[in-house]
């Protein structure tokens, strides 16, 4: 068995093709259906994000492995591989491990050392979980990258300067306006994102903030929270665009909620409005963006702001790095042990059941001792067995460590005469 990453990313895939591959919570059951029933891929998440869309997988076979999952995604979302090729990033065995690593602690994130990936991380994890999807190498993984990275959060403070996508976004449009205490901002979605954009925004001084959901209730339950929003049916959300200056729109629609159809219906040419669209897949329609007076930003054009930010933390993000390493090696050692264990185990019970054996026939033997004799006897019988044993178990794990855990495995099968089992790596 074998670990493996494949899928797209903010480093080498743009927005649109990025959206193309978003699994919306409506398909992702479907997903884990298809990849179910793969030849090659044994345990399985998906980790969806804004800025990522991987599988995280452990496969019997690399190169088959990886190409079915390339195959799944160019399938699922009804794509054309030679298009996609140049876009896939593929990871396998200890890079692949690193780069789980990494992505928990937000150092591979277009905000280095973000937090919110770690939930996402974690949600991914127990989705899959709950579809059975994963088994004791993608568990022990996911959950080794998680400590990891919330130590790596205690001992450099990375986080204390980072800023999330919505707060990148608000210090984006202060770059462009100055002075924000005069506009009005139209919110569309009231998920996590829109909040921590809507607090940025209160504190930078706005006083006018519309909210629209189309649930309605989410926004009037956020309206009661803060004087300075007002809350707008989502059927009216084009009436408002002459209204505001900025539009900021982050909902989970797997369709545009602003089309230019309808946009140039309501919209003034004269009036200049920054759209902000922090959704992925995209809220707004690309075309909207070349519209007179109208400037649209997504998601990697807030780059400048987060590169700057990047500066920053680039000390602290050195510091995690050697974190990572090293609880890699950790992780890494425990897998390529996988084969000794069960050894190790059948051993112990072996030697175990000898010394049991030979000290009820001593026993026999020997009625006339006394049970504190007897007990003496036992304990240095199974002490002496214990150090005999214990530089051949060290040697066994070493030996699993330097990857060659199936050949020791199967040596000490047959020297010990163990029960016959396959020496190969097992979930």
């Amino acid at each position: 068995m074998d670990i493996v990453v494949v899928g797209l990313n903010h480093k080498k895939t743009p927005i649109h093709i990025r959206e193309k591959v978003s699994f919306a919570e409506s398909k992702k059951e479907e997903a884990f259906e298809i990849l179910k029933r793969a030849h090659f891929i044994k345990e399985y998440i998906i980790l969806s994000t804004c800025n990522r869309s991987e599988i995280i997988a452990v496969v019997s076979d690399i190169d088959r492995g990886i190409d079915e999952l390339k195959r799944f995604y160019i399938s699922f979302f009804n794509l054309e591989l030679e298009s996609m090729e140049n876009y896939f990033i593929t990871k396998s065995s200890d890079k692949a491990v690193k780069h789980v690593f990494h992505v928990a602690a937000g150092l591979d994130s277009l905000v280095i050392g973000e937090d919110q990936i770690l939930g996402q991380l974690r949600q991914a994890h127990e989705y899959a979980l709950e579809k059975g999807a994963t088994g004791s190498i993608t568990n022990t993984l996911i959950r080794e990258a998680i400590t990891t990275a919330k130590k790596i959060k205690r001992q450099t403070k990375i986080s204390e300067n980072s800023l999330s996508i919505s707060t990148i976004a608000v210090k984006f449009i202060e770059k462009m306006f100055k002075n924000l205490t005069d506009k009005k901002v139209l919110v569309i979605g009231v998920g996590k994102m829109s909040r921590i954009a809507i607090e940025n925004l209160i504190y930078k001084g706005v006083k006018e903030i519309y909210v629209t959901n189309r649930t309605k209730g989410h926004a009037v339950d956020l309206s009661k929270r803060y004087d300075e929003i007002g809350v707008v049916d989502f059927h009216d959300r084009y009436r408002m665009i002459k209204q505001v200056d900025i539009i900021i729109t982050s909902t989970s629609a797997p369709h545009h909620v602003l089309t230019k159809e309808e946009f140039i219906k309501y919209y003034v040419p004269e009036n200049k409005l920054c759209i902000i669209d922090i959704a992925l897949p995209r809220d707004v329609e690309y075309s909207i963006g070349d519209l007179e007076g109208v400037s649209l930003y997504e998601l990697d054009k807030l780059r400048s702001v987060a590169d700057e930010n990047f500066k920053i933390r680039m000390k602290a993000a050195k510091i995690a790095s050697q974190i990572i390493i090293e609880d890699c090696i950790k992780f890494e050692n425990w897998y390529n042990c996988l084969p000794i264990y069960p050894v190790i185990k059948d051993l112990k019970q072996y030697t175990s059941h000898i010394v049991n054996r030979e000290l009820e026939a001593f026993t026999e033997r020997n009625q006339h001792l006394n049970q504190k004799d007897l007990e003496q006897i036992e304990l240095f019988t199974k002490s002496l067995v214990k150090k005999i044993f214990k530089k051949p178990l060290i040697e066994l794990k070493r030996a699993g460590e330097d990857k060659q855990g199936e050949l020791f495995a199967r040596v000490t099968k047959e020297l010990f005469g163990l029960s016959e089992k396959s020496c190969k790596k097992k979930p």
